[in-house]
């Protein structure tokens, strides 16, 4: 496996571990022009799902082609492989994307679901799948926002009218997704500066880990799938070297979220107690004369207060139970945003 990619440390370690963040291997996919997208591993198989002609490409780990599968779509921008199926996202629609699943034999049809409204409106940009139990995680690049959160994840069980969680993004352009237990892997594309990046991100406890940077110095490895095999991280992403002869690439990761993930130093949340709240919660680390706006789901914002101290307390006996964010603008126009669950 001599044409593969040479091990290389992306990140000094955060902890006083000596493990670190380490691209440990790389298989190159010269010759194959139909800009791969989704990506499910299996241990004998890699499963590539193809953008242009919608077909799932099967190759070795040594990245050999084995076989291809035709789905009777022409796109792919999110695989999850059952044990009789293929799962896989339309790309973008301006009145609400699909999810289709497909019979391995055939590519027969076997079920369709609309993508429901997400903040901003209708499910537009569909950037990857991961599965979760019954549901399915999904990154949208559209709609997406020119102020932080720029982009949303959301985790919807197919068929329901509205996601059941929902994770705030650092770049606008937010492909790849994976899960490790319950920490969400995603990775961004490089738009109006946004930086080529690996995110980690707690479900628990609601706060962004940290990051790594992809291996090309130029950030432009145009990064789209992901995939957790229970080991390794995977993400389909261009040759190191820029967009001249470039061509797509598996890059693997020995991804350890205890070690080697630069913390995050600006972008952060505000402090809400308790989550989920009741009558009311506490909002602590503010600057007086901060904005503080609690939005649902929709995008529609419930409430407006301004801090007058470092601790502002909003009253929720009348707004509905549910799942809302909460965004904090500074007089200086910086924002943070973070996350409250209302439970009456």
């Amino acid at each position: 496996m001599a044409h593969r990619y040479s091990t290389v440390l992306l990140a000094a370690s955060v902890t006083t571990c000596v493990q670190a963040q380490i691209l440990i291997d790389s298989i190159p996919l010269p010759g194959i022009s139909q800009g791969f997208w989704g990506i499910h591993v299996t241990p004998d198989t890699i499963f590539l799902g193809a953008d242009f002609n919608g077909n799932v490409y099967c190759f070795d780990h040594d990245g050999a082609e084995l076989s291809t599968e035709p789905t009777g779509f022409t796109f792919n921008h999110g695989l999850i492989k059952t044990s009789v199926s293929h799962m896989l996202a339309q790309d973008y629609t301006t009145n609400g994307a699909h999810l289709y699943e497909v019979s391995f034999v055939g590519g027969t049809l076997l079920n369709s679901w609309t993508f429901p409204d997400v903040i901003g409106g209708p499910s537009s940009g569909i950037g990857d799948l991961c599965s979760d139990g019954n549901a399915v995680w999904y990154t949208m690049y559209y709609p997406d926002f020119d102020v932080y959160p720029y982009a949303y994840a959301y985790k919807w069980i197919p068929g329901d009218l509205a996601p059941i969680d929902t994770v705030p993004m650092q770049g606008e352009q937010p492909y790849g997704i994976a899960l490790k237990g319950d920490t969400l892997f995603y990775v961004t594309d490089n738009l109006n500066g946004d930086l080529e990046r690996i995110y980690a991100y707690d479900l628990t406890n609601d706060q962004l880990l940290g990051s790594i940077a992809l291996p090309d110095p130029d950030n432009d490895q145009s990064p789209r799938g992901l995939f957790y095999d229970g080991t390794n991280l995977y993400v389909v992403a261009n040759r190191v070297g820029g967009a001249a002869f470039a061509y797509q690439t598996i890059f693997i990761y020995g991804f350890d979220t205890s070690t080697g993930i630069e913390p995050v130093t600006e972008r952060q949340g505000p402090g809400v107690h308790p989550s989920p709240a009741n009558e009311r919660a506490w909002i602590d680390g503010l600057a007086v004369g901060e904005r503080i706006e609690l939005i649902d789901r929709t995008g529609r914002l419930i409430l407006q207060e301004i801090s007058t101290g470092s601790v502002h307390v909003l009253e929720l006996s009348a707004t509905p139970a549910g799942a809302y964010f909460l965004r904090m603008t500074s007089k200086e126009g910086i924002i943070r945003a973070g996350k409250l669950i209302i439970a009456h």
